[in-house]
């Protein structure tokens, strides 16, 4: 009887050690390459695969985020949760920093070092093909459309974005231009001329693509927060600021540039969403970029 007294009341204490542990325990930490392999339907992707420029600043938001105690709420000036977000003391989410900008630092800049190569370096047809070949890899996975809720599924954050430019007025149908422009490049491998002619259409589709949703983000929200600083319009904001920070890995043929430079992109991500200041600089960046890419806010929003 002792004996079973005593195993009781030694599982009783276990029992309460154990919800205390559960009810004390950090915030799951998270890493730069476990965020990049959600995009799972690259092969093989790590962070070798992401921009050496951006690592400093990726790494750098993934400690800023692992800091954030779960228990601390945020406030003006000070990191914690606002709603089921975590935000920085900017009051910006900082893991859709690093989401958004692994779309530039990942897909987008492998992307354009297979244009470059292809336009430029490739002297066989052979070349142009695997030029092709590494570009869709990043972009897209396939050359075959896919739903948003496919490409969502497949971790592929550049397709599932795409689907939702290709349903506004500005740029109907821009999924489809951009799978005809990369079929036009696999037809004409022998023709470098009709060749580099579809690799710089498919480069223009691919950065309205990404500029039209950081505009979306940055003008639609920003005046949300004003009314109300809320976790949700934070969030959506935030992605705003990390496809903002994604530009610096385009590449305008006008002038041979990105469309943000680095300085500019670091900026961005740099602002306090707490202060009006930081409210009005957003709203100009976004339409900034909307003049340079050749669309107004009002058709992003």
């Amino acid at each position: 009887m002792k004996k079973s007294i005593l195993f009781l009341f030694a599982l009783s204490l276990m029992v309460v050690s154990c919800k205390k542990d559960k009810k004390d325990e950090p915030k799951q930490t998270v890493t730069l390459e476990s965020i990049v392999k959600e995009f799972k339907f690259i092969d093989g992707v790590s962070t070798a695969d992401v921009s050496k420029s951006a690592l400093a600043d990726m790494n750098a938001w993934v400690d800023e985020l692992n800091a954030i105690s779960k228990d601390a709420k945020a406030e003006r000036g000070k990191a914690g949760k606002l709603g089921k977000r975590y935000v920085n003391t900017r009051g910006v989410e900082t893991v859709q920093l690093i989401k958004k900008g692994l779309i530039g630092a990942l897909q987008l800049n492998q992307f354009k070092s297979a244009l470059a190569a292809g336009a430029m370096g490739a002297r066989t047809a052979e070349a142009r093909k695997a030029a092709v070949d590494k570009a869709v890899k990043y972009l897209l996975g396939t050359k075959e459309l896919k739903t948003r809720d496919e490409y969502k599924k497949d971790g592929n954050a550049f397709g599932k974005y795409m689907i939702s430019v290709a349903g506004s007025e500005k740029y109907k149908d821009i999924d489809k231009q951009i799978v005809e422009a990369i079929e036009t490049a696999y037809a004409n491998v022998e023709n470098p001329k009709v060749y580099g002619q579809a690799l710089l259409q498919l480069n223009n589709y691919v950065v309205r693509v990404v500029a039209f949703r950081a505009v979306h983000y940055m003008a639609k929200y920003t005046p949300k927060i004003r009314e109300n600083f809320d976790g949700e319009s934070v969030h959506e904001l935030s992605e705003g600021l990390g496809f903002a920070y994604s530009l610096q890995f385009t590449y305008n043929i006008a002038n041979h540039q990105p469309f943000v430079s680095a300085e500019d992109a670091k900026k961005i991500t740099e602002v306090n969403l707490w202060s009006e200041e930081g409210k009005k600089f957003v709203e100009e960046q976004a339409a900034e970029i909307a003049k340079k890419v050749g669309f107004t806010v009002e058709d992003a929003i």
